[in-house]
């Protein structure tokens, strides 16, 4: 509600609170005054002196519609216009005489809207957007204020750039300044120095990405020079470093402005274009040209380079040198240029990558890189790269021989670099594969080396409890290397736990009782470099477990023969009871060499017949049950 000028209202309080003290006696030398602001915002407190003379026990206030009371101080809460009215309580005095009164406005606090426009050489405009208040305080955080009107401005000029905070406050005529602030922090800004142009791209797709540095902390804008001069674009933002304009216009110039709202002052950047490139040619060749529009310093013009394929094609330090003759092309080959112009400044502007197609009838060159492994016992997987020519392949194909000359072709995608062989017979290895594609131009390619994987292969008889394996293998034939590493194993899937350095070809030998892995994985690997390695088929092997124990021991201490126990291989998990003729156990371990002394109960156990159960478990999880019967002698 706007209290401002709304004196009926006021009429209207005081009527109310004659009418209601009209039935009290009032002290006849009424007489007060208010030693506080008597307008101003919610909560708004006041303080009254006493001046009538009265005993003060008998003075009495009332504030508002509140209760009589005492007390010589009230704070008014609520928005509105109130009275004070004095009583002294003199009944039976006679005193007829009227309360004095006195009238309070109360305003709702409302936060004032102003804007601070920051300008050049640390000045500042702050204007007010309001007109509830009387007058407006502005505290320009420096020890320096202004007071101003509805909707005026008002500026100031700070001594330094650090942070100021600028607050504004309303006020009421006479009233106190207890209305709610409101404060921006700002950063006064230094001399109006023009921005700099560092880097201008245009793309493919019509867009253009500027790079620059804003020398001054104010807004700037883009413009666009037409033939009425530079016409705004868009605002740049403060403290930004780039800017792309979404629907850049190919060979139109450009600047970045920015301006001193204190003083209309505006500093411009040198001019930019945005650049393009033009293709066109039949086979054989490319005609490229470009063009640096007027407007553009010329005097700051260092170079043009033109890029062939993202690699420098030729430099060319005449501006007029714009229009380039390409016969360095191939047939239904895509080739694609940029142009990028360099300037004294600094200023570097790049044109959008253009391409265009070719036609050739060269021959494309073989694949590099192809190398085969390995990846289970039936399946070969190849990898190659195709040649960074710029080539379209189209298709690409794998041929396949075996030892007895068998050959197999397979055509796959263009997308594919690699192969899967999975129709692998290990007794038909050697495999042998090249690779050929055809590019776009209907033409083949140079045929890849022949690509032969490592063979590995075995001899041996792995249920006997001892003996010899014996391995051989086959070199890889591709990539040329020497470092081959033989791999032992106990899962595909964990790292090897016996490597041994070995040749191209030859053989490796395995004794069997030195095996601690009832299962093992033995393959080959060639390392072709730091990164890339390729594996010969993996063989696995899996011993044979066993448990053996005699049927009789003699424990008389004469060191032969004094315990009972078992020999064993590849058990992970054992357990032996040994029973007499009760049925009693005499004896129990779950250790595998746990050993039976011949004592039962700190005693010698008797001589004679005993039962021997063991249950165990080899590496590979089978189980096995024994029951046999054991002579103790003694």
């Amino acid at each position: 509600m706007d209290f401002k000028n709304n004196w009926a209202l006021s009429f209207l309080v005081i009527l109310f609170f004659f009418l209601g003290f009209q039935n009290t006696t009032f002290a006849q030398l009424a007489a007060f005054k208010v030693n506080s602001s008597t307008k101003g915002c919610a909560p708004l407190t006041v303080l009254v002196e006493d001046i009538s003379g009265a005993d003060p026990e008998v003075v009495l206030y009332r504030f508002g519609n509140a209760p009589p009371q005492k007390e010589t101080t009230f704070t008014f809460d609520k928005p509105g216009i109130y009275s004070i009215t004095q009583l002294i309580n003199t009944a039976g005095s006679g005193g007829d005489s009227l309360p004095m009164l006195n009238i309070i406005e109360v305003f709702a606090t409302k936060v004032v809207d102003f804007d601070v426009i920051r300008c050049a050489n640390k000045k500042v405009r702050v204007q007010i957007n309001d007109d509830y208040y009387d007058s407006y305080k502005i505290d320009f955080g420096d020890n320096q204020d202004a007071i101003v009107g509805d909707n005026e401005f008002a500026e100031h000029t700070y001594s330094s750039e650090n942070n100021a905070a600028i607050t504004v406050r309303g006020l009421f005529e006479d009233g106190a300044e207890n209305c709610t602030p409101s404060s921006k922090i700002i950063t006064p800004v230094g001399a109006l120095l023009p921005p700099t142009i560092n880097l201008v791209e245009y793309f493919e797709d019509g867009s253009a990405k500027i790079d620059y540095v804003l020398e001054t902390d104010l807004t700037h804008q883009l413009e666009l020079m037409t033939d009425n001069g530079f016409e705004k674009v868009s605002d740049i933002l403060t403290g930004s470093t780039s800017f792309t304009i979404q629907d850049a216009l190919p060979n139109s110039v450009y600047r970045i402005s920015v301006t001193d709202s204190c003083s209309n002052r505006i500093e411009s950047s040198q001019t930019f274009y945005i650049s393009d490139i033009n293709l066109s040619g039949e086979e054989s060749y490319v005609d490229i040209s470009w063009t640096i529009p007027n407007g553009i310093d010329e005097s700051e013009f260092v170079k043009n380079t033109l890029l062939k394929d993202d690699n420098i094609f030729d430099e060319y330090t005449d501006i007029s040198s714009n229009t380039i003759f390409d016969e360095e092309v191939v047939c239904k080959i895509t080739y694609c240029y940029q142009v990028e112009t360099e300037f004294s400044s600094g200023l570097k502007i790049i044109s959008p990558k253009r391409c265009i197609l070719a036609a050739s009838n060269v021959t494309p060159p073989a694949v590099v890189g192809a190398y085969a492994s390995f990846i289970s016992k039936e399946r070969i997987a190849l990898s190659w790269h195709y040649p960074l020519d710029g080539s379209e392949i189209v298709s690409a194909k794998v041929t396949r021989k075996d030892k007895d000359g068998n050959i197999d072709n397979y055509i796959i995608s263009p997308l594919d670099s690699v192969f899967e062989d999975k129709l692998i017979n290990i007794d038909a290895a050697p495999y042998c594969y090249s690779i050929t594609y055809k590019n776009a131009c209907d033409l083949t390619s140079e045929s890849s080396p022949s690509i032969c994987p490592t063979i590995l292969r075995m001899e041996g008889d792995t249920d006997e409890e001892e003996g010899i394996l014996t391995f051989e293998w086959t070199p890889f034939e591709g990539l040329s290397t020497s470092n081959y590493v033989l791999e032992q194993t106990d899962s595909l899937e964990k790292e090897p736990f016996n490597t041994q350095s070995v040749s191209r070809s030859g053989t490796y030998s395995l004794d069997i009782e030195s095996q601690e892995s009832q299962t093992s994985y033995i393959r080959i690997r060639a390392n072709l470099n730091d990164t890339t390695f390729t594996y010969s088929n993996t063989i696995r092997i899996d011993f044979r477990s066993f448990v053996t124990f005699p049927n009789a021991f003699t424990p008389n201490g004469d060191n032969l023969n004094d315990t009972y126990g078992v020999e064993s291989k590849f058990i992970k998990e054992f357990k032996m009871i040994i029973f007499n003729r009760w049925g009693e156990g005499v004896f129990q371990t779950n250790d595998i060499n746990g050993r039976w002394d011949g004592r039962y109960r700190n005693t010698l156990a008797p001589s004679g017949e005993y039962t021997m159960k063991i249950v165990a478990t080899d590496q590979r999880g089978r189980e096995y049950i024994f029951t046999e019967m054991v002579k103790l002698i003694r």
